[in-house]
């Protein structure tokens, strides 16, 4: 135990307690913690709460089952639902790509978000606020600023608001956003994550069209037997993808839990931004304190 003698505790906490009334336990680190009081008050009351608004999801699953080998349907179909193995960076590719925002844009959330909710504005010429600095900017680049908001805002709207999670080893997926507006956050995310899935479901239903539209021309003018019957089998593959795709049902993802918000709000924490300032300020008092008391000696 030598070494705790050399450290000469007594000492030590001699000097700790004569700094800490000397420079801590003052009148001035009383002042500033009132004030910090007050400044972290007046902090919260101009800060807007934010809440979590989240919705678990889980990949669909798609079985595998035909007897229709000898037609090529059952192989077509097997590759058809391994095309899927990508479902969550698909989803997200989908949600945060322009066609999904110019959908949203159409219907009318350009006005939720941009005008305040106004129903009277036309969506399409909702005009774009810009601050001195981008102005000056503009003015000495010689580059022209939007007049309007566009579909293109939305889509950077999305890609900076909505969030989309999965668990490493899992089919669960979370798509959460952060919001001063509950009511507005909850719908807006549940519509994003439906018009995402039908876009996935009606892009593949247009491509199986095109591709019928192009087999049967190819057939109308084959004169191969084995290549006909190859023909015929991907249009009746394609004819399954369509009937599979035709329906209400999900396609990349259901609901497990629905959009929902957090009771309370997540930012600001009252209590940290408290305790925070109080330390702050405590911190700025003692060196304050102890500047002045040794300020022959630093100088």
């Amino acid at each position: 135990m030598s070494f705790l003698k050399k450290i000469d505790i007594k000492n030590n906490t001699l000097l700790v307690k004569e700094f800490f009334f000397q420079n801590v336990w003052t009148n001035i680190s009383l002042y500033l913690i009132g004030a910090s009081l007050v400044f972290s008050l007046i902090l919260v009351q101009f800060s807007l709460p934010q809440f979590n608004v989240s919705a678990t999801l889980r990949e669909a699953q798609t079985e595998t089952s035909s007897n229709n080998s000898n037609l090529g349907v059952g192989t077509n179909l097997i590759q058809f639902t391994n095309s899927k193995s990508n479902v969550f960076n698909e989803f997200v590719s989908n949600m945060q790509s322009y066609v999904i925002a110019q959908r949203m844009w159409d219907k009318g959330w350009a006005t939720e978000i941009y005008a305040g909710g106004d129903e009277t504005i036309d969506f399409n010429k909702i005009k774009r606020t810009h601050t001195i600095g981008d102005r000056l900017s503009a003015l000495l680049l010689g580059y022209e600023l939007y007049d309007y908001y566009s579909p293109n805002d939305l889509q950077d709207f999305i890609k900076a608001n909505v969030s989309v999670s999965k668990e490493i080893k899992g089919t669960n997926i979370t798509v959460s956003m952060l919001s001063d507006d509950q009511k507005f956050a909850l719908k807006f995310l549940n519509e994003i994550i439906i018009d995402t899935d039908k876009y996935a479901k009606e892009y593949l239903i247009l491509k199986s069209n095109a591709i019928i539209d192009e087999t049967y021309k190819q057939l109308a003018i084959s004169k191969n037997s084995a290549i006909s019957a190859s023909l015929a089998a991907t249009i009746n593959s394609e004819y399954l993808k369509i009937a599979t795709l035709q329906n209400d049902l999900p396609y990349h993802i259901y609901f497990i839990d629905p959009p929902h918000s957090s009771e309370y709000p997540v930012t600001p924490k009252v209590s940290a931004i408290f305790i925070s300032n109080i330390i702050i300020f405590i911190f700025i008092s003692t060196l304050y304190s102890f500047v002045k008391s040794n300020k022959e000696d630093l100088w």
